[in-house]
């Protein structure tokens, strides 16, 4: 009995062991787990941190993206360096007797570089220092100015280490000109960039870099030094052929068009002749703001990426063909009749049809007034019985395929390459001699009216002529032909006749009243075409054109302007697009040397002996100016600072001017620095406009100054 009693005592000793030591483990269990959940929950932060510590990887680190200049070099699109400024409170090497020391101009310099107050970044050091964070960010996108004036502060100074300062580097793409050439210029997103940003962007992107980072809390990767393993290559920059003088007054005359005929989109395109570099390109589209007043932004290129009906203007193509034919001449007679003809089911009218129509006209004439009964009944003598002859005769001119243009989106152009094929119709052939059942970007037809100016040669639109690297020429492009010979040269010639006389001053051609008593001469057609919508033409919705080139004798720029959807009730090509052309040609002509003579005879102030003129000013100045230039003068008073200048036959008489105290002077006839002094002196706020010598003020001379007194100044 004692024994069996012994062995039940240590069997329950030895079961309250295991209960003890199961207990024991579920306690241990227990914690583990409220561990594990309180480091995944409430200390997730800080132990992320920590083992962001000890996580280091090779990153790919991206270059500076090459420049866009204009011709002359100007910055069109450049990339410009900002800087994200982050403080690391655990950096090792942190000097914090020098922090301690320095810390209240530190704040202040901050304050006074950043904008805010010094007790913010106060606040903003200490919440750092108390969380122990080590990606504390104190500004975003700051400035290389303000960056530079950063790098000077006390502490910052001591450098990455010994601060805990991190200064990141990124890169922003800038368009100094802003809204000038924009579309074509391009947008600089990842994975999304158009223009030349995406069609030369393996040359403005350069190569990347390799750097050695830290992963740091939130995912943010730092650089563990400054030093590269790879250091990053810059890109190329590309030079285009843009000239930004004459853009700003294509896109200038342009929005001004477009705003006058409350139009839905417009675009210009300036192209020299002979080399087919794009001088100038404007899309502009009408957008509305916030309370829904109008303005025009380029949004999407047009010019390149739009293939419509060109109307009127494809008439040179219809009527080229008929003359390659050799089955007319520009002096055949067409009857249009009473202008109106039905072809098939379809009706056709000429502008003038409620005035009785043209009656008979000449093939020239048909060109020169835009009759399309002219021109459809002209395609169809010659083409009627062969019209694959037609569309043969289109394929050799190059308007059935793109150009070829170096930027991704041109638009495909839409001409029958064979009778029968797809909308074929019995008016097929009538229909795309005026203009329409075809499609053509602005860019395609300006190509084919620069081939004619270019004697038959055609040119490929070209908007970049090199790249380059610090300055030097990395890689030339030539200009680009795309066809040698469009047509025969007898066509061309009779061609240009065609062009010349729609724009011939006091002539019956569409724009003849444009270009009258200019000193230059065009030759160019006008183009109105309906617009489509669902298959079908809309009521009373238009696009206006014109196309030519200048001067007609010896041709150096050919330009297409296109207007699109206006609403003023004015469509017609001559009154909404040539105005644009006109405003081009004008400024070409009035600055660009090679359209004028110098003549070899003495300037006629040396001839005539006149006396420099001068504005009134500082006597000092003056008279110092005089005696060196051995100018004869006169002075009636030696007295006073001011005097005013008279010019006469044979010295000039300076008579010296007094100021009242307290009074606004007269600064009429002064230069601006001169009038400024004294306004500015004499306690005046300023405004002024424009350059030259003063010629009014807002305020007269000798009125009572009043404080804060602001005068506005005209000059001329």
């Amino acid at each position: 009995m004692r024994s069996a009693s012994n062995n039940i005592s240590e069997s329950t000793i030895k079961t309250g062991r295991f209960w003890v030591l199961f207990v024991s483990l579920c306690f241990v269990g227990i914690a583990i787990l409220w561990r594990i959940f309180c480091i995944q929950t409430f200390e997730h932060e800080h132990w992320t941190e920590r083992g962001a510590e000890f996580q280091h990887s090779i990153r790919n680190i991206d270059p500076a993206r090459g420049q866009i200049q204009a011709s002359d070099g100007s910055l069109l699109a450049t990339s410009v360096p900002v800087y994200n400024l982050r403080w690391d409170s655990k950096c090792e090497a942190i000097k914090w007797s020098v922090y301690n020391e320095k810390f209240d101009s530190l704040c202040s310099g901050f304050a006074k570089i950043l904008g805010g107050d010094s007790e913010e970044f106060s606040r903003l050091f200490e919440e750092a220092k108390a969380k122990g964070s080590r990606a504390a960010l104190f500004a975003k996108n700051i400035p290389f100015t303000k960056y530079k004036s950063l790098k000077s502060l006390p502490f910052v100074r001591e450098g990455r280490y010994k601060s805990g300062f991190v200064f990141e580097r990124k890169e922003v793409r800038k368009k100094p000109f802003g809204q000038l050439a924009k579309r074509t210029i391009g947008i600089d997103r990842e994975n999304s960039r158009v223009g030349i940003e995406l069609a030369w962007n393996k040359e403005l992107g350069g190569v990347e870099g390799k750097q050695m980072q830290k992963r740091i809390s939130g995912g943010t990767w730092l650089p563990v030094t400054d030093e590269f393993i790879i250091e990053p290559q810059e890109g190329l920059d590309v030079v285009t052929t843009i000239d930004m003088h004459l853009q700003d007054v294509a896109s200038s005359a342009l929005r001004t068009q477009l705003f006058k005929h409350d139009a839905e989109w417009g675009v210009v395109v300036l192209m020299e002749v002979k080399t087919g570099y794009v001088r100038a390109i404007s899309n502009l589209k009408r957008l509305e703001d916030s309370k829904g007043l109008p303005y025009y932004n380029e949004s999407y290129n047009h010019a390149l990426g739009t293939a419509v009906e060109p109307g009127s203007t494809f008439k040179l193509a219809s009527l080229m063909a008929c003359l390659e034919s050799g089955k007319m001449g520009l002096n055949d007679v067409v009857d249009t009749k009473n202008g109106e003809y039905s072809f098939h089911d379809r009706r056709m009218r000429d502008s003038n049809w409620k005035d009785g129509g043209h009656g008979k006209i000449s093939l020239r004439e048909c060109f020169e007034m835009s009759s399309n009964i002219g021109s459809a009944l002209s395609v169809k003598q010659c083409f009627s019985l062969e019209p694959q002859e037609f569309l043969d005769k289109l394929k050799r001119m190059g308007v059935t395929e793109p150009l070829g243009v170096n930027l991704v989106g041109e638009g495909i152009p839409q001409v029958y390459s064979s009778v029968g094929e797809g909308d074929w119709s019995g008016i097929s052939l009538t229909q795309m001699a005026i203009g329409y059942e075809v499609t053509q970007t602005p860019l395609q037809t300006l190509a084919l009216y620069g081939a004619i100016a270019n004697n038959g040669k055609m040119m490929r639109p070209t908007f970049v002529t090199e790249t380059q690297r610090k300055g030097v020429t990395v890689e030339k492009f030539e200009p680009v032909v795309v066809k040698n010979n469009i047509c025969s040269s007898s066509t061309v010639r009779d061609c240009k006749i065609m062009l010349e006389s729609a724009c011939a001053p006091g002539g019956n051609g569409t724009a003849s009243n444009i270009f009258i008593n200019k000193p230059y001469t065009v030759a160019g057609k006008t183009g109105t075409s309906k617009i489509t919508e669902n298959g079908g033409y809309v009521s009373g919705r238009y696009r206006a054109s014109f196309t030519g080139y200048f001067p007609a004798d010896d041709p150096e720029f050919v330009c297409i302007v296109v207007i699109a959807d206006t609403k003023s009730g004015s469509y017609y090509g001559s009154t909404i697009a040539a105005p644009v052309f006109m405003d081009l040609a004008d400024l070409i002509y009035a600055t660009d040397p090679s359209f004028h003579t110098i003549r070899d005879e003495p300037l006629l102030a040396l001839k005539e002996r006149h006396l420099p003129t001068s504005k009134n000013g500082a006597r000092e100045e003056l008279v110092g100016l005089y005696e060196i230039l051995g100018v004869p003068f006169v002075q009636t008073n030696e007295e006073g600072d001011w005097v005013r200048v008279t010019t006469e036959s044979d010295n000039i008489k300076l008579t010296t001017r007094i100021f009242e105290d307290k009074a606004v002077p007269d600064v009429r006839g002064m230069g601006l620095r001169d009038a400024l002094y004294l306004l500015e002196n004499s306690g005046v706020k300023v405004r002024y406009e424009g350059n030259g010598t003063v010629r009014t003020q807002s305020i007269p001379a000798g009125t009572p100054l009043t404080p804060e007194s602001t005068i506005r100044i005209e000059l001329s």
